[in-house]
């Protein structure tokens, strides 16, 4: 019959839908990892901003520019 539909088919169906829920999750978490680590250094970025410096060091990955941190 034409409009029938197999098991094996539904099966395939059914673990192809895992598969993509899978995937879907691990980068939504990638994706919060990745968010969170963007703050973070965003945070340590802009609290060295204008910070008394002598050396680049001393700046967090920031540059020392007429002794602020930039």
């Amino acid at each position: 019959m034409k409009g029938q539909v197999s098991a094996e088919m539904i099966i395939l169906l059914v673990a192809l839908l895992a598969l993509v829920a899978i995937v879907a999750s691990n980068l939504i978490n990638a994706g919060k990892q990745a968010s969170s680590s963007i703050v973070e250094k965003v945070g340590n970025m802009t609290s060295t901003v204008g910070q008394m410096c002598i050396v680049d060091a001393d700046c967090n990955g920031g540059k020392c520019v007429n002794g602020t941190c930039q």
